[in-house]
């Protein structure tokens, strides 16, 4: 099955990482894929690393990371300090499809968790078509977590469950940093 959590809500990662913990407690091996974060910076790394059958690998550097094009648009972005992708940001995405294909075709895990792969779908840091191609020729093998916002038309459609997470209200809009260990 083909699993999508998405929109612009809070809890995307955190449904996925519930699921694959109910993944692990039924005997299942599970391998998240982080896209654009940093394992160490996540707070789930350090229970989840500790979790026998649960792998967790992060694709991306400390930073926060658009294309060019989205910071010109919005210069209030480079004063937040986002910075340009560069070569190491799409090299890093590609290492992260990479481990998925290794693991997938030496049928490693049950259950793959690509986090935040909408968004690296969205900023074009993965090939569509590679993706799709994988989802298509495995679905039958494994089972895929896909989380995100921005989440595109075709991995809606071909997804078996979506759900969309919906902000009504958030603590950042009034200026409130996130929270380790609620938030990140």
């Amino acid at each position: 099955m083909i699993y999508v959590f998405t929109g612009d809500g809070k809890g995307k990662t955190t449904a996925a990482v519930g699921t694959g913990i109910r993944a692990v407690g039924a005997g299942l091996k599970v391998l998240m894929v982080q896209f654009m974060k940093v394992k160490e910076l996540s707070s789930e790394y350090y229970v989840l690393s500790k979790l026998k059958n649960f792998d967790i690998e992060s694709f991306g550097r400390k930073g926060f990371y658009l294309p060019e094009e989205e910071i010109k648009k919005n210069p209030e972005l480079a004063k937040k300090g986002f910075k340009p992708f560069t070569a190491v940001d799409y090299q890093l995405a590609q290492d992260g499809i990479d481990k998925l294909k290794n693991s997938i075709l030496n049928e490693e895990h049950d259950l793959y968790i690509l986090d935040e792969i909408c968004v690296a779908l969205h900023y074009r840091l993965v090939e569509e078509n590679e993706l799709k191609k994988i989802l298509l020729e495995n679905r039958e093998k494994a089972d895929f977590i896909l989380t995100g916002r921005y989440c595109p038309g075709w991995v809606l459609e071909v997804a078996d469950l979506v759900t969309e997470m919906k902000e009504i209200k958030h603590p950042f809009k009034k200026g409130i940093p996130a929270k380790k260990g609620l938030d990140y």
